[in-house]
C-alpha cells in the first residue's frame, strides 16, 4: 500500500498535466488494493511441521544386566567301581564291586549378562549373549556294598561330594515378536557352556574279619569343564521405560563327566607286607537345569541421531543426508568391559626335591633315584590350565595419544602334575593387576590401534591341593630298589607372588566419539614358585611309615591374554588434555 501511494505521488509530481482529481482517484485505488491484499494474506492457512511421531520400539542394540535363579540336577546317576591289584596278606584277592547312585545337584545361581540384538523385521530378532554365574550348587551321594569272598566279609563304602563353583555360557538367540506387542519377545537360545567342577570322593573297604582294618582311598577332580547349553525365555520391556526389560529364562547346561581316581592312602600294617592294593574310579556327570529372572538395560551406540528442523518449519526436500563423519574429540576417561582367554605360553614347571623327608631314609629323590645332583626330580613336570574370564580396563588420556591404563581381573588356574607326579595337585585364584603406558595412533579415523608396555604384580589366593595319589617307582640302584615304590599325595601348597613385564598391542574401533569395540593381545611375564609337601609311604616297607617330602616347583606361566569387548570414552566436557 505504501508503495502504491508513493507511485501516485511520483506520477503527480513528474506529470504536471495530470489533474488533481486523477491523483486523488489513484491514491484511493492504491489504498483499496493494499487493504484487500493484507486481508487476503491474513486468511491464508499457516503450514507447520507435524508433531514428531513417537519412536518405534526396537530390540536392536546392546544390553547388559544381572540375574538370579536356581540350579538343580537332571536326575543323572553317578557310577564307579573298585577292584584289587594285589592280595598281599590275604588268602585270596578280595572281590571288587561297582555302584550306580543318584545325585541331587542343587543351589542358588546368580550373575550378569552382556549381549547384542538386531531386529530384522517386526517379528524376528537375532542376537548373541554371554553370561557368567556364581553358584553354590552341590550334590552328595553315597553307597555301601557288602561282600563275602576269600578275604572274608567286608563292606565297601563310597561317599561323593560335587560342587559347581561357577559357570558361564556364550549363546545365540532367536526371538519372535508380534507387531501388535513389539515390546514382548519369546526366544530360544543355545551355545557353548563352561564351568568349574570339583568332585571329592572317599573310598573305604572295611574288612570285618581282621579287627576292623580298612583300606582307605580318596579321589579328587578340580578343573574347568566345557560343554553345551540350550533353553529359552521371554523378555518384556515396559512402555514407560523402553530402555529397560525384564526376563524369565530356562537353561539346560551339560558340562560333561568328571572322573576321580584313587589308590589306597594307608599301608594296612595288619596285612603284614602292606595289605591288598586297590584301584577305584568314580564318574559323575554334571548336567543341570537353571531357572532365573533378570533385568537388562538397553542402549544402542550404533543408532544414528536424526537431524532436527529449526523453528518447526517444514524440512526441505533434499537428497539423502551425507554419512556421519567421525569426530575424534578429546575424551580423557576410558572404560573397557571385555571377555578374555588366558592361555599359558609355557606352564611347564621344574620340580625340585627340597630336602630330607625322613630321619632314616632322607628325601624322596634319594630313595627313588629320581633326584639329580641339582635336586631336580627327573621325569616330573607340570601343566597349567587355560581359563576364560571377564576383564575390566580403566584408562586416563594425558593427551589424545598417550594414556595410562590399569587392568583388573581375577582368574582361576590349575596346576596339573605330569610324569612322576601325575596328579592335578593344586588350584589357585590369581589377582594379576597391571599398569600400562600406551601410545594410541589417531591418524586412522575411527580405527585407533595402540601399543603398550607396563608391569604386572600377581598374587595367589584360595590355593588348595587335592588328595590324588600317584605311585613313584624305585629305580635300579636306589637304596630301596626292588621293594616296590611309594604312594604319594600332596598335603598343602602355597604360591609366591610374582612380578613381571607386560607387552600389549590392540585396536579400538570407535562407533562414535564415546562408544567403540576393542580387541587386545597381551603377554604377561609370570613366573611364580610353588611350595608343597608330599606325604608318601611304601606299602612294601610299612615299617618306614610316612615320609614327608618338601618340594618346590619353578612355574613359568607367561600367559598370552586375548580379549575383546566394548569400550566407552567420556569426560571431554570436563577436562582438557594435560599436556
Amino acid at each position: 500500500m505504501t508503495s502504491a501511494l508513493l507511485s501516485s505521488t511520483v506520477i503527480a509530481e513528474f506529470n504536471p498535466g495530470v489533474p488533481m482529481k486523477n491523483f486523488v482517484r489513484s491514491t484511493l485505488a492504491a489504498l483499496m488494493v493494499g487493504s484487500a491484499g493484507a486481508a487476503f494474506a491474513a486468511d491464508l492457512p499457516v503450514y507447520k511441521a507435524p508433531p514428531p511421531a513417537p519412536p518405534v520400539f526396537t530390540w536392536t542394540g546392546l544390553y547388559g544386566g544381572v540375574n538370579i535363579g536356581y540350579a538343580f540336577g537332571d536326575s543323572t546317576r553317578e557310577t564307579g567301581g573298585l577292584g584289587y591289584l594285589s592280595a598281599a596278606g590275604l588268602a585270596a584277592a578280595p572281590f571288587g564291586s561297582a555302584w550306580s547312585v543318584d545325585q541331587n545337584l542343587h543351589g542358588v545361581a546368580g550373575g550378569g549378562q552382556l549381549g547384542y540384538n538386531y531386529q530384522f523385521n517386526p517379528w524376528l530378532v537375532l542376537g548373541v549373549e554371554a553370561d557368567i554365574q556364581a553358584t553354590d550348587a552341590v550334590s552328595h551321594s553315597n553307597t555301601a556294598v557288602g561282600i563275602v569272598d576269600g578275604a572274608g566279609p567286608h563292606i565297601l563304602t563310597m561317599n561323593s561330594t560335587k560342587n559347581v563353583d561357577w559357570f558361564g555360557t556364550v549363546r545365540g538367540r532367536v526371538g519372535l515378536t508380534l507387531p501388535s506387542m513389539p515390546n514382548l519377545m519369546a526366544y530360544g537360545t543355545g551355545g557353548f557352556a563352561y564351568g568349574q567342577v570339583i568332585n571329592n570322593v572317599g573310598f573305604a573297604d572295611n574288612f570285618l574279619a581282621t579287627a576292623g582294618i580298612s583300606a582307605i582311598g580318596h579321589g579328587y577332580y578340580d578343573n574347568t569343564k566345557v560343554g553345551w547349553t540350550a533353553g529359552g525365555g521371554v523378555e518384556w520391556s515396559p512402555s514407560a521405560f523402553p530402555s529397560w526389560s525384564l526376563k524369565a529364562e530356562y537353561l539346560y547346561v551339560d558340562l560333561g563327566t568328571t572322573t576321580a581316581n584313587s589308590v589306597p592312602l594307608n599301608a594296612l600294617p595288619g596285612f603284614g607286607t602292606g595289605g591288598p592294593l586297590f584301584a577305584a574310579a568314580h564318574s559323575s556327570p554334571t548336567r543341570f537345569h537353571t531357572v532365573r529372572a533378570g533385568v537388562n538395560w538397553h542402549f544402542d551406540p550404533f543408532a544414528a541421531i536424526a537431524p532436527s528442523t529449526a523453528g518447526g518449519a517444514l524440512p526441505s526436500i533434499k537428497g539423502p543426508p551425507p554419512p556421519a563423519v567421525f569426530v575424534d574429540s578429546y575424551q580423557p576417561f576410558q572404560v573397557r568391559l571385555k571377555i578374555a582367554g588366558v592361555m599359558p605360553l609355557a606352564g611347564h614347571g621344574t620340580v625340585f626335591d627340597s630336602g630330607a623327608g625322613h630321619p632314616l631314609l632322607g628325601s624322596i629323590g634319594r630313595q627313588t633315584g629320581l633326584t639329580t645332583l641339582n635336586g631336580v626330580i627327573a621325569g616330573a613336570s607340570t601343566n597349567t590350565s587355560k581359563s576364560i574370564i571377564p576383564m575390566l580396563d580403566a584408562a586416563y588420556y594425558l593427551t589424545k595419544n598417550w594414556a595410562i591404563e590399569a587392568i583388573c581381573c581375577v582368574t582361576p588356574h590349575h596346576i596339573q602334575g605330569t610324569g612322576t607326579i601325575s596328579s592335578d595337585f593344586a588350584r589357585a585364584w590369581l589377582f594379576p593387576p597391571s599398569v600400562m603406558a600406551q601410545y594410541h595412533f589417531t591418524n586412522f579415523g575411527a580405527v585407533q590401534p595402540y601399543l603398550g608396555v607396563g608391569v604386572n604384580f600377581t598374587t595367589f589366593w584360595n590355593t588348595r591341593v587335592n588328595n590324588d595319589t600317584w605311585s613313584i617307582p624305585f629305580t635300579p640302584g636306589a637304596p630301596l630298589a626292588g621293594t616296590g615304590g611309594v604312594l604319594s599325595t600332596f598335603q598343602y601348597a602355597t604360591v609366591t607372588p610374582s612380578w613381571g613385564p607386560v607387552g600389549q598391542v590392540g585396536v579400538d574401533y570407535m562407533l562414535n566419539e564415546h562408544w567403540g569395540i576393542n580387541v587386545d593381545f597381551k603377554y604377561v611375564g609370570l613366573h611364580p614358585t610353588v611350595h608343597s609337601t608330599v606325604v608318601a609311604f611304601s606299602p612294601a616297607v610299612p615299617a618306614v611309615g610316612a615320609i614327608f617330602i618338601p618340594v618346590k616347583v619353578s612355574l613359568p606361566i607367561n600367559p598370552i591374554v586375548v580379549s575383546a569387548g566394548l569400550t566407552y570414552r567420556f569426560g571431554g566436557s570436563l577436562l582438557s588434555p594435560l599436556f
